[in-house]
């Protein structure tokens, strides 16, 4: 006895699908029948933070040049299914910044004291890794001293 003969659920649904099938042919006198099945797969992009400084420490002599330059990288690996590539979105989370240098990507990208978005463009979906070091414009009246990590990331399909 197979499965479906073994359990009343599954050999209603079962015939229910087999009626679905064969009731046009019934109808129509004929002895055939065709399903469509339509699978629509959202179009998605994700991005993983491998790896990035967990503290931004700001010296004397970064408030008296205005910046700070982030030379060890943030690793990131962006995810996709989109077939057109992905808008990084680079977005300050502290009033320290002012500005956003973005070195890593194609192109160096300069983002405001909103942050913003670099499109990355590709052919066919897949996944990318990047390794991206900043250059952060200080806002004024900033002290010296440790901050939490000023910037988060996210991804978006194109």
């Amino acid at each position: 006895m197979n499965t479906a003969e073994r359990n009343p659920t599954r050999r209603l649904a079962a015939a229910a699908l087999l009626g679905l099938c064969m009731a046009p042919a019934l109808i129509a006198g004929e002895t055939q029948g065709t399903v469509s099945v339509l699978i629509t797969v959202p179009v998605v992009a994700r991005v993983e933070v491998l790896s990035q400084q967990p503290a931004l420490q700001i010296t004397p002599a970064d408030l008296e040049r205005g910046y700070v330059d982030v030379t060890e990288p943030t690793l990131l690996r962006v995810i996709s299914n989109a077939r057109d590539g992905y808008a990084l979105e680079v977005l300050p989370m502290s009033p320290l910044v002012h500005s956003i240098d973005v070195r890593g990507v194609t192109g160096d990208a300069r983002l405001g004291p909103e942050g913003g978005t670099i499109v990355q463009r590709w052919d066919r979906p897949r996944s990318e890794a990047l390794s991206l070091t900043f250059r952060l414009g200080l806002s004024a009246g900033i002290q010296p001293g440790r901050y939490r990590w000023p910037l988060h990331f996210a991804a978006q399909p194109l």
